[in-house]
Order: C-alpha cells, then sequence, then structure tokens
C-alpha cells in the first residue's frame, strides 16, 4: 500500500494539470469515488444483499475521441456477506483494480461552455488483492479450525457493468454491479454448492477532477 498510495498521487495531479491546459475536455481523466457496496456470498448459508461496507479510491482515464473511454480505479473494497439466521458475517477487504472501457452519450456543457458527456456505460474485468479477512459469528471472531471458518483465497478476478450519470460536469452518480469469475474459498461453504462468489451492488458519488 505505502508503493500504491505515491503512484496514485503522481496520476492525479498529471491528469488534473493536463486537463488545466484545455477548455474542453481533456485526454487524460482523474475521479475520485467513494460510497457504500452492497455484498453477498453465492454459495454461503444465505441470500440476499445484506452487508454494507464501504466502496471508495480513485479513477484514472483515456479518452478515444469524444465518445470512449478507457479506464482504470485503485479501490479499497470492502466485501462479504451477513447470514442472518446464523448471525455470521464474512468480512473481507480487497484492494481492487477494475479496468473498465465505456461508452459516453448526452452532450452537455457547464456553465464556462465547456463541452462534457453526461452519462457514461461501461464493462470490464478486475483483480482483487484480499488484504483482511475476518469472519465472526454470534460476536465471536472464527480462528483456523474453528467450526464454521474458511480459508478465502488471497487472488480474486472477475467482471464488473458500470453507469454513470454526471449531475454537473464535476459530479456525478455511480452504480456498479459485479461478480467474481473466480471461486473465493478453498473448499464449499454450503453442501451441495461448488462454488463459491462475490457479488456486489456499489453506489458511489464522483468527483471528477
Amino acid at each position: 500500500m505505502k508503493k500504491i498510495i505515491p503512484i496514485v498521487l503522481a496520476i492525479l495531479m498529471n491528469s488534473w494539470w493536463i486537463q488545466a491546459q484545455n477548455e474542453e475536455e481533456g485526454r487524460y481523466t482523474a475521479t475520485l469515488a467513494a460510497g457504500v457496496v452492497f455484498s453477498q456470498i453465492d454459495g454461503d448459508e444465505d441470500g440476499g444483499f445484506n452487508k454494507v461496507s464501504f466502496n471508495g479510491g480513485v479513477r484514472g482515464g483515456v479518452r478515444f475521441g469524444n465518445a470512449w473511454e478507457l479506464c482504470t480505479e485503485i479501490l479499497f473494497s470492502q466485501k462479504g456477506s451477513y447470514v442472518i439466521d446464523f448471525d455470521k458475517t464474512y468480512h473481507l477487504d480487497y484492494v481492487e483494480v477494475p479496468v473498465l472501457f465505456y461508452y459516453k452519450d448526452w452532450k452537455a456543457r457547464d456553465a464556462n461552455n465547456r463541452e462534457y458527456r453526461r452519462v457514461m456505460v461501461g464493462v470490464g474485468p478486475y483483480y482483487a488483492r484480499l488484504i483482511n479477512p475476518r469472519i465472526r459469528q454470534y460476536g465471536v471472531v472464527l480462528e483456523p479450525g474453528d467450526a464454521g471458518y474458511v480459508n478465502v483465497m488471497p487472488n480474486e478476478i472477475g467482471f464488473a457493468l458500470d453507469a454513470n450519470v454526471f449531475i454537473t460536469r464535476q459530479i456525478g452518480i455511480n452504480l456498479r454491479w459485479s461478480r467474481s469469475l473466480t471461486s473465493i474459498v478453498d473448499q464449499p461453504i454450503r453442501q451441495g454448492r461448488g462454488y463459491v462468489n462475490n457479488r456486489t451492488i456499489v453506489v458511489r458519488v464522483l468527483f471528477r477532477l
């Protein structure tokens, strides 16, 4: 994480400077994002997006013409699930890096008559690295060897569908759905289910620099 932070700051400063040189949208974009994630685990003991956590980070983009943009993000994303019947919480902290390709539409102009696009719709893969797994049941943190404990895999690969609506040139709302393609544990949690996947719905506020 110590190495990631200076890189992110450098990307943001460079993108912000480039955009300041152009009255229209620059070739490179930079955006801050923060919000809530509603998560569940397909293949656990329950269903429903019962766990509410945090998702936030930075986005850097490269524009291709006026309608297309390739973006990558560095996020802190909290996933997992809450099983009501067993008072059991799977709390999984990740550093997540999605790479999304966006189509942009709905031309608009700001107060300074600069053109921008209000809507961005994108899709793409992501990679996530687990940094802090914690399983709690009936108020007790489970340790390896305890009944109900599962070993969570350190790496996750998945895909995401994403939509952004910018209310102004700088401020927008983001809605994202994602699902892991790889199993997140080394053995099934629920009898008869061979897969265990993270699934999330993210709602965030965007601030474009």
